[in-house]
């Protein structure tokens, strides 16, 4: 029999990439695309050409972009001309079908997609886009009198972004006037924790958890820092081929870890707050499954594996689950039938006093007799 804990943290693929898109000119499709769940381009007049949009060659596309750029002109000018047999295309058609492209084509199944608002009055939107590249829908939208059919790509919204939860560089990115970008890979990070909280990138893992105490303390600290120490102290100790088996767990969340040994780690504790933590390999989010574990009755979790559950994100790679699996049941192991209910003993001051919190679920044993 194993152990199974659902971990709510996701598997990102190394080629996963964030896309910037703004909702139309001047935002002005923001209210629509958020309640169609879907990001589309500001082109109108696609539901005039025949087939299927993934059909559409390069040539129609630009000659219809290019129209429509003459025909929004003209209606600004109020000139009410008829087209020229022959319109030039400018170099800004040009940059509206490689936008189109991008969006129906180059954009992934899974990959994020953040749409910023006009003025920041509302706040960004985050999506994960939830259909093959070339699948694209029609969207009935309304800009000022024109009312026409768009076309984009389905999107699952997450939980929006507001300005005040923004990094400088994350604002001065969504600022940038071209209409629709992947954003850089140092920016990555922080999309990734707002959108998903706890998650694998590249090797690089991380979670966070929740202190929901309203006056934390000093011996909410305590409690809270022994036992994630004492488990990083642990974890690379079996590194360098120890289990410290003569100390106790309180010894091992007092020793002291140099800096490019220990886990990285932020603490906002403002009554409440969280703590984040990112390491290069497993442990973060074995940091998860262990505290979702400390629940768990010790006679079963010393004589029975513990198995994993987590999220993919597009073609998430599978091997990030037995990475944390050989990682938990190895602290497991180490930790012993003496250090164990220790361990558990500062966990449960962490989640009982501290009000400590993460997204893991101990499954209930499955019942095999039926």
């Amino acid at each position: 029999m194993t152990i199974e804990v659902e971990l709510d943290a996701y598997v990102i693929p190394d080629d996963h990439r964030i896309w910037k898109s703004t909702a139309g000119k001047t935002h002005r499709f923001y209210r629509a695309v958020r309640d169609a769940n879907a990001i589309f381009p500001d082109i109108r007049g696609l539901d005039l050409l025949e087939g299927e949009p993934s059909k559409w060659s390069d040539k129609d596309l630009l000659e219809l972009i290019r129209f429509d750029r003459w025909q929004r002109e003209n209606d600004k000018d109020g000139d009410g001309n008829t087209p020229p047999k022959k319109l030039k295309v400018h170099k800004t058609d040009r940059a509206t079908l490689t936008f189109l492209k991008r969006l129906w084509f180059e954009a992934k199944e899974g990959d994020l997609i953040v749409v910023p608002p006009d003025g920041w009055r509302e706040p960004a939107l985050v999506g994960e886009i939830i259909s093959e590249p070339g699948a694209v829908r029609a969207v009935d939208a309304k800009d000022g009198e024109f009312e026409g059919t768009f076309y984009g790509r389905a999107v699952k919204w997450k939980e929006p972004l507001y300005k005040q939860d923004v990094t400088p560089d994350l604002l001065k990115a969504l600022h940038t006037r071209t209409a629709v970008f992947a954003i850089g890979e140092s920016l990555k990070e922080e999309v990734y924790r707002h959108a998903y909280g706890n998650f694998v990138y590249r090797n690089r893992y991380v979670c966070e958890f929740k202190i929901g105490k309203q006056r934390f303390t000093t011996d909410d600290s305590v409690a809270v820092s022994i036992w994630l120490n004492g488990l990083d102290v642990l974890r690379n100790a079996l590194e360098a081929g120890s289990a410290r088996d003569g100390e106790s767990f309180a010894q091992l969340g007092l020793d002291q870890l140099p800096d490019n040994l220990a886990a990285e780690m932020k603490i906002s504790i403002q009554s409440p707050g969280e703590i984040f933590v990112r390491t290069a390999g497993p442990f973060a989010l074995s940091l998860m499954t262990l505290f979702a574990l400390s629940g768990c009755d010790e006679q079963r979790l010393q004589n029975n594996e513990v198995t994993v559950k987590l999220k993919q994100v597009g073609s998430g790679d599978e091997g990030a689950r037995s990475c944390i699996e050989n990682d938990v049941n190895a602290l497991k192991t180490a930790l012993g039938a003496n250090r164990l209910p220790e361990a558990n003993c500062f966990a449960e001051r962490a989640r009982k006093d501290a009000k400590m919190t993460t997204r893991a679920i101990l499954k209930p044993p499955q019942d095999k007799s039926n």
